[in-house]
């Protein structure tokens, strides 16, 4: 899967899932609901077949390394 699949939105929710910060605060950093952070966040396990969290950051991790 290619990171470039993820849209715009999923992508600011994943680089602040990165930092560890919870769906709470990413909400209240980007200014959208709790819920729609986990939608991002669901739609980016769904995309990149990851099955939780960690999974996710390894990915992505891994995903950028190989961009640069």
């Amino acid at each position: 899967m290619d990171p470039c699949s993820l849209t715009t939105a999923e992508m600011a929710v994943n680089r602040l899932l990165l930092q560890g910060l919870s769906n709470k605060a990413i909400a209240k950093h980007l200014v959208l609901s709790v819920r729609t952070v986990e939608s991002h966040v669901s739609r980016s396990l769904m995309k990149t077949g990851c099955s939780n969290r960690v999974q996710l950051a390894l990915w992505l991790v891994q995903h950028q390394r190989e961009q640069s």
